[in-house]
C-alpha cells in the first residue's frame, strides 16, 4: 500500500530508510522519465537517480517540503543538468542543447546585475500563469522537461506542427514581455 506524501515525509523526519523506499514506489517512474528525458543514456540516469535519493536524504530534515513531489522533481532536474554539464565535453545532451538553444535569443545573458534573477524569475512564472491551455502544457514540457516536439505532440495528440507553432508564439510573447519589463533590449 503506497504512503501519502505527509507519511512519506514523516518517514524522513524520523530516519527512517522505508522513506526512499517509499519515494520510489511513489514517484520513481516520473522522476526517472524527468531524468532520462534530460540524459538519455539509462547508466547515467541510474546514477543520476541515486544522487537524487541521496539529496532527498541528506536535506530532509532538516527542510519540510510542502511538496515532496515537486521538491523532487526539482531535485531530479537539477542533478539531471549539472550531470549534463558535465558531460558536455563528451558531446552529450543534444535534444537538451537544442531546446535551450531556442531560448538563447530571448532570455538574458549569464552577465545579469544581481538580483535581477528573482525578477526574471518572477517574470516568467506570471507569463506561465497567464499562457495556459495547451500552450501553457506545450512550453513547460518543451523547455523544463526537455521533450521533442515529436513526443509533445505524440503524447497530447497534437500534430507537429501545432507543437511547433504554440512554441514560437510563446517565444515571441515571452520576448515581447521581458522587453516590456525591460529584462531583455
Amino acid at each position: 500500500m503506497a504512503l501519502d506524501e505527509t507519511e512519506i515525509v514523516k518517514l524522513y523526519f524520523s530516519r527512517d530508510e522505508n522513506a526512499l523506499s517509499a519515494t520510489r514506489q511513489q514517484y520513481g517512474g516520473l522522476l526517472k522519465k524527468l531524468v532520462f528525458g534530460i540524459l538519455r543514456c539509462e547508466q547515467d540516469c541510474e546514477e543520476c537517480l541515486s544522487d537524487v535519493y541521496f539529496r532527498l536524504w541528506s536535506t530532509i530534515p532538516p527542510l519540510k517540503p510542502d511538496s515532496l513531489k515537486a521538491y523532487a522533481l526539482k531535485i531530479a532536474r537539477t542533478e539531471a543538468l549539472m550531470k549534463l554539464r558535465s558531460q558536455k565535453a563528451r558531446k552529450r545532451g543534444r535534444g537538451l542543447n537544442v531546446s535551450l538553444s531556442e531560448l538563447e535569443d530571448i532570455l538574458p545573458d549569464k552577465n545579469i546585475p544581481d538580483g535581477s534573477e528573482n525578477e526574471i524569475k518572477e517574470i516568467i512564472s506570471d507569463f506561465l500563469g497567464e499562457l495556459g491551455g495547451d500552450a501553457r502544457i506545450i512550453f513547460v514540457r518543451r523547455y523544463w522537461f526537455f521533450d521533442s516536439v515529436k513526443e509533445i505532440a505524440e503524447r497530447f495528440n497534437f500534430s507537429e506542427s501545432k507543437v511547433k507553432s504554440s512554441l514560437r508564439a510563446s517565444r515571441e510573447k515571452l520576448r515581447k514581455r521581458l522587453e516590456d519589463e525591460g529584462v531583455v533590449l
